[in-house]
């Protein structure tokens, strides 16, 4: 399966991430760099020292959250308009354009629709590729990384709500203490429909990426697995299943 991976080189002397993008194979080794960054001599994009997990929840998992003690953030359209702004301002700065990233999917045009950083998968993300993200927060664990806050984020302008956990390194946020994590395994023990990764460019000595998860379909088997992959970002296809492994899942049907 082709996949995009968006350039892992350094620009604005490593201040942010290429926005040029490549292609790859699942069953090939990753091009890391696009045409213009070939070769010695090229920063590599900042590492990322943030990771905010964002999955979309449906009434019944926001109630199931919420009972678990997940408490809820509610962002008020100016605050979005804020937002925009300041995302704006952040991608001039780089020589960039705010509104060139994303594809036609937020045709309402809501103000949290502007960018400074680029989406490590492109345009479009992953779309329609049955992703498995439950292993995603171990990865993140065994790279030093801990769950140092987490709410429901509520748009009146945007919905779904969405469960937002913020990832930080031990030395900047201490850890995060009980959180319903059953009820999390519970909730990403799926397969999302919709992935976006977005890289976003270093600020007052940071760096964020986000992922985002959407249309998740409890009835589809997960085809691709997400990995951190050192905060480059990569995904796996699961492996086709055996002859016995079909048989079995025959049996259980019937």
């Amino acid at each position: 399966m082709p996949i995009v991976h968006t350039c892992n080189a350094g620009v604005q002397n490593g201040a942010a991430r290429c926005r040029k993008t490549v292609i790859s194979d699942q069953t090939a080794p990753r091009p890391d760099r696009c045409d213009l960054h070939q070769g010695n001599g090229w920063v590599s994009a900042p590492a990322s020292t943030t990771v905010l997990l964002k999955v979309n929840v449906n009434n019944r998992w926001w109630n199931v959250l919420h009972a678990a003690g997940v408490r809820t953030l509610v962002r008020t359209f100016a605050r979005a308009e804020e937002l925009e702004q300041k995302h704006v301002a952040e991608a001039a700065a780089l020589g960039r354009n705010a509104y060139v990233s994303r594809d036609q999917r937020d045709n309402k045009q809501t103000p949290e629709s502007a960018d400074s950083g680029c989406p490590t998968f492109g345009k479009s993300g992953l779309a329609d590729e049955a992703v498995d993200i439950h292993g995603l927060v171990t990865e993140l664990f065994a790279a030093g990384f801990v769950l140092s806050a987490a709410h429901l984020l509520e748009r009146g302008h945007k919905p779904p709500v969405r469960l937002v956990m913020e990832f930080s390194k031990p030395s900047e946020k201490a850890a995060l203490r009980n959180f319903p994590w059953t009820t999390f395994r519970q909730l990403v023990n799926t397969s999302f429909g919709q992935i976006d990764v977005w890289a976003n460019p270093k600020q007052d000595g940071k760096v964020v990426h986000t992922v985002n998860c959407g249309k998740r379909d409890d009835a589809a088997k997960p085809q691709n697995v997400l990995h951190f992959a050192g905060g480059d970002w990569s995904v796996e296809a699961l492996s086709a299943p055996t002859l016995g492994e079909l048989l079995a899942e025959r049996v259980v049907a019937s």
